[in-house]
């Protein structure tokens, strides 16, 4: 890279017309967050900062070749840089391969392209119609050596994990699609750039096709939806969960119980699921509590309380005395929990409890006899 580096003269912002001045630069290959590939491209690095492709830089240059000075846009040095190149506007119209090339293709199609019959094969792809676009992209595939195929599938979801994974789409598109039941998932639609294929969701019936991007989902533990950019993070998930509950379940092996009315509500310990079990028996309606937004050290948080009795009008917090509970006290964050939750009850005329095991006796007890409840008895 020292050669792209050492013909760098200077480097101006084209919006204000001022010089760039600079401790360090530097050429480096990186990985774009977002990249289809992962392949690394070369980008300008000036003290320690890659600028990104959305930039107003121009770079004065002077040429590899003919050491001719020139001045072009940041990007268009990029991608000299990445395609290799040493030429500059000047002397590559003087290369004598790409004169050459340029008159026999003259010699070849002047008559089509003076009559405006000349097709242009990159146009004629696109000018498929639905099957004959889908079988073209079927035959490349088939033509692809089994590396490759492979390694495709490692990032990209085959058939079988879309499949899998169907019942929990709500849509697609930030719900543009809503009803998938008439879409098929085609994996490897050929595109005409260094990724060549790219999956996508096709309808036979409408022969229309559709980007799969910004998936809803419907987390198989809470029910709550949640969106995916991409679809290809869920590939490699047994289960579709929500951030919270993806979080939760690496921490706590979050379950969920279905009660007899068939509603489903989630517990994370034994002392919850028993409490949930014996609100079912005795005819208690329970589900799981709200989530409260709430701040703690300057951040916002999120507080999901574990149950809600609506026809006893409680939230209920039920705690076992474990190191997280302790640590949470002892910072100070789970007394920022109480104060949301009890800012929530007020607003809507409820109790907020905090019971542990040996309280939960005298809980159930108030709650058979319909007394009121206290926040003493915890």
């Amino acid at each position: 890279m020292n050669k792209y580096l050492d013909s760098i003269i200077s480097i101006r912002d084209k919006v204000t017309d001022k010089s760039i001045y600079y401790k360090t630069i530097t050429i480096d290959p990186i990985v774009a967050k977002y990249s289809n590939t992962n392949t690394p491209i070369y980008k300008l690095v000036i003290d320690g900062n890659p600028i990104s492709r959305n930039n107003t830089l121009v770079i004065k240059y002077t040429c590899i070749t003919c050491k001719a000075q020139q001045e072009i846009t940041l990007n268009l040095y990029i991608r000299k840089i990445n395609k290799e190149g040493t030429n500059c506007v000047l002397c590559v119209n003087q290369d004598e391969n790409k004169r050459m090339k340029h008159s026999n293709f003259m010699i070849e199609n002047s008559k089509e392209i003076i009559k405006g019959t000349y097709i242009n094969t990159d146009n004629s792809k696109k000018s498929l119609n639905f099957d004959d676009y889908l079988e073209l992209s079927s035959t490349s595939w088939m033509n692809e050596d089994d590396d490759f195929k492979n390694q495709y599938f490692l990032k990209h979801l085959t058939i079988d994990d879309f499949e899998r994974i169907r019942p929990f789409i709500i849509g697609i598109g930030n719900e543009k699609i809503k009803d998938i039941s008439e879409w098929k998932y085609f994996p490897y639609y050929r595109i005409w750039n260094q990724t060549r294929y790219t999956p996508i969701i096709i309808n036979p019936l409408m022969k229309t096709i559709d980007k799969l991007k910004y998936i809803t989902f419907e987390c198989q533990n809470c029910s709550s939806h949640f969106i995916n950019r991409d679809i290809e993070i869920q590939k490699n998930h047994i289960k579709i969960f929500c951030k919270d509950c993806s979080f939760s379940n690496r921490t706590f092996s979050i379950k969920n119980i279905v009660l007899k009315n068939g509603n489903k509500i989630l517990w994370q310990s034994i002392p919850e699921r028993r409490f949930i079990e014996w609100c079912d028996e005795n005819n208690i309606a329970i589900k799981n509590g709200p989530t409260i937004e709430y701040f703690f050290e300057n951040n916002a948080h999120k507080y999901k309380v574990d149950f809600e009795l609506p026809t006893d009008k409680l939230l209920l917090e039920i705690k076992d005395n474990h190191i997280w509970h302790k640590n949470q006290v002892a910072s100070g964050k789970f007394s920022k929990k109480e104060e949301c939750a009890k800012k929530w009850c007020v607003e809507h005329n409820y109790k907020y409890i905090l019971a542990f095991p040996k309280t939960m006796s005298k809980l159930k007890e108030l709650l058979l006899k319909k007394t009121p409840i206290l926040e003493d008895i915890v």
